[in-house]
């Protein structure tokens, strides 16, 4: 059988560009790739030749030597041994392969990994190159250990109270195919800024039967007009007049489920901070505290009189 035509598997020419020759491997390992395609053992044979076939025309340096080799007739007769130049006897010598230890597989991982969300070829596909070279005898294509998928991350934005209260929202995610999928998003209550919610089986697919990897969804709280928050502890704005932080008063102030009245000290201070134990957040079986944070208004026009007793003040 002669040697493997490497742009005749591709479905391209001889003078095909590196986008061209990426875009036609994009489609056909979308066609064949062995998750598509589970038990077919044809198709997967088809996906190992062209992944062999990408792997050299996607490199100038072994693209060029192959164009040499074929140009000259070097393959006329050959066999075929899992890669265009086989382990035995090829361009290199016995297991050089055809350009020594290439170290890789280039893109291949990316191309995989951006496709069906897994970890390159062997976390996708369930194959692993065997030897150092990708032409010294091509893809292993014997019984693989299951792998599991690669991880997929969403951020998911939500409001300061659903946090607070808890919520379900809908995040959406893609395959790497082009497909969306909405998923549900359980938000705990208490949940803070930055924290993650991990998903188990909503990721990338899993390798040779492996299982699916996990989808890692990042919380990012909205800032809120009156709250914010210190672990357990909220905290509440409210604004008092001058006359009320000088003299002492009464305020309403909003906790997470009411409002109460406080009481200001006189002499308070702007920016003064007033503790209430127990009307924060429940964490972990306990209550955090309820912050008051004061906020002096003082008026913009005052009339003489009120300049005259500022001034005797």
């Amino acid at each position: 059988m002669a040697q493997a035509d490497y742009y005749k598997i591709l479905g391209v020419d001889e003078g095909a560009s590196e986008a061209d020759i990426k875009k036609s491997f994009r489609k056909l390992a979308k066609e064949f790739h062995p998750d598509r395609n589970p038990g077919d053992t044809q198709k997967e044979k088809r996906f190992k030749e062209i992944s062999e076939a990408y792997e050299t025309l996607s490199d100038k340096k072994k693209r060029s030597e192959y164009d040499n080799l074929r140009r000259f007739g070097a393959f006329d007769g050959g066999q075929h041994g899992g890669g265009p130049f086989g382990a035995q006897g090829g361009y290199g010598g016995s297991g050089g392969g055809f350009s020594g230890n290439t170290g890789g597989f280039g893109d291949l991982g990316d191309i995989f990994g951006s496709m069906f969300g897994g970890g390159g070829s062997g976390a996708s596909g369930g194959f692993r190159r065997a030897g150092g070279s990708p032409f010294g005898g091509g893809f292993n294509a014997g019984p693989q250990s299951p792998q599991k998928g690669a991880s997929v991350s969403a951020d998911l934005n939500i409001e300061f109270l659903e946090a607070i209260h808890g919520a379900e929202k809908q995040v959406i995610i893609t395959d790497g195919l082009g497909g969306r999928k909405t998923i549900k998003v359980k938000i705990p209550k208490g949940i803070d800024d930055g924290e993650k919610i991990r998903l188990r089986g909503l990721g990338g697919v899993g390798g040779a039967g492996g299982p699916a990897g996990d989808l890692i969804v990042t919380v990012k709280v909205n800032s809120h007009q009156k709250f914010s928050r210190d672990g357990s502890n909220i905290i509440s704005k409210v604004v008092v007049s001058f006359k009320v932080a000088a003299l002492g008063g009464k305020a309403t102030v909003e906790t997470l489920t009411k409002k109460i009245r406080v009481t200001i000290p006189s002499g308070t201070q702007p920016g003064a901070k007033l503790r209430l134990k127990g009307q924060g957040l429940a964490l972990g079986g306990k209550k955090g505290d309820l912050i008051v944070e004061v906020q002096v208004e003082v008026p913009k026009e005052l009339t003489d009189e009120q300049k005259e007793a500022l001034e005797k003040f």
